[in-house]
């Protein structure tokens, strides 16, 4: 809107575009420069990878990063390809003025060579500061062995109620436990653009942003845009080394940790080890293979359906760009809040106390391999259950849906695994 209003003409793709069709519409075109957002860390990792397809096409077209998942840093580093800068360059823009800027400053042939040599300099600087940081942490990291940790695993494991995957319907959601889940201020401040701090941003919380919350979480219940459902289930597994090994759980009768008929393996995770501190890996919280123990894993997809999609598209068609943002947010965090609501649910099922249950969503940093989401897929179908799919980048349909394992084993914590290079 502001690139439109200014001058300029915009193509715009929608949303999760496979980076082909980015590539195909840019050359037909001859784009001057390509836009990409990311409000989720899962759909910001597609970034990097358009970058470097650009590249190795030869397509010499700037390309503009924003969106709440992603800080300037994150775009000096996805402007580095194959150990150079991206020649075109690649622009990180806090928002969409700044976005503005850097069109205006790239069309004029006096001031565009500047920008992107400033914005080469600075990628190759954080690169190599980035090396030092990482040799650094190499060093300390063969100097604190003692940071290992032992997984204890001889835990008592949770006998599920059933075996599987199970519905729970928008019905049966708890509207105000779904809003309670929501963190408000990823709500306010990344999704609204809440900005400031002190009495002015307590005031406009106060005046404007709590009020028109609550009046769309209002109206998303009693008109309907909201209409959360989701799909979870239980399934026997073993882990081996860093494989976790999932089981047909129909062969294991309600509430029994024990096979009744032959073991037959679905899908297999491989998950990452630290090789830094803990060494830890989510497989080593469950029984392994050679003890003849089975354990469970719970698996969560939820969704608060397409009708967000639809009233954000309606308004935008109408000028109404505020309310569409603020329509769009909600049901973003929405979706985060019924992930929280519904992990609730599973840690009742299985008897979890509140510290227990940990929640990890692939795409993060113990399980950052987003092609596990077909895995997921197959054992919860929600397609059918729950009207979720995949993209070819296997990113979730509608937006505001979210997925995640639920780990119960005591000792589970939260932990980063440097990516690979």
């Amino acid at each position: 809107t502001i690139l439109s209003n200014n001058g300029y003409t915009v193509h715009d793709l929608g949303k999760q575009v496979p980076v082909q069709a980015i590539l195909d519409r840019a050359r037909e075109v001859n784009a001057t420069a390509i836009g990409l957002s990311a409000l989720l860390v899962s759909t910001s990792r597609q970034m990097p990878i358009c970058v470097a397809e650009l590249s190795r096409a030869g397509l010499d077209i700037p390309v503009l990063l924003g969106g709440a998942a992603i800080n300037r840093n994150f775009g000096r580093r996805a402007a580095m390809v194959e150990n150079q800068p991206y020649a075109p360059g690649v622009f990180y823009c806090k928002d969409a003025f700044e976005g503005l800027d850097v069109v205006n400053v790239l069309i004029d042939p006096a001031q565009r060579p500047a920008m992107v040599e400033r914005i080469h300099r600075e990628a190759r600087e954080f690169a190599s500061q980035s090396a030092a940081n990482d040799a650094r942490a190499a060093q300390s990291s063969a100097k604190q062995q003692d940071f290992k940790v032992t997984v204890t695993r001889d835990v008592d494991v949770p006998a599920p109620p059933f075996w599987g995957p199970r519905t729970t319907p928008t019905r049966d959601v708890s509207f105000a436990g779904m809003f309670a889940g929501m963190d408000l201020k990823t709500l306010y401040r990344l999704h609204w653009g809440a900005r400031g701090s002190g009495a002015p941003y307590d005031k406009l919380i106060r005046e404007e942003f709590e009020p028109r919350r609550l009046r769309l979480e209002k109206e998303a219940e009693s008109r309907g845009w909201l209409r959360p459902t989701g799909v979870h289930g239980y399934f026997p597994v073993q882990s081996e080394g860093q494989d976790l090994v999932v089981y047909d759980a129909s062969v294991f009768p309600a509430g029994s940790l024990t096979p009744r008929g032959k073991l037959e393996e679905i899908v297999r995770f491989t998950f990452p080890r630290q090789e830094e501190r803990e060494g830890l890996c989510l497989s080593d919280y469950f029984a392994p293979a050679e003890s003849s123990k089975f354990d469970v894993l719970a698996l969560q997809i939820v969704t608060v359906g397409h009708q967000a999609d639809e009233l954000q598209q309606a308004l935008d068609k109408r000028g109404e760009y505020a309310e569409a943002l603020f329509v769009h947010g909600l049901a973003v965090s929405a979706a985060e809040g019924l992930a929280e609501w519904l992990h609730g649910v599973i840690r009742k099922e299985l008897a979890l106390t509140p510290e227990r249950g940990k929640r990890y969503s692939f795409g993060y940093s113990a399980c950052p391999d987003l092609a596990d989401q077909a895995k997921l897929f197959k054992l919860l179908k929600p397609e059918e259950a729950i009207g979720v799919t995949l993209t070819s980048a296997y990113q979730l349909v509608p937006e505001a849906s979210t997925s995640a394992l639920i780990v119960h084993h005591p000792q589970a914590a939260y932990y980063m695994v440097k990516a690979e290079a």
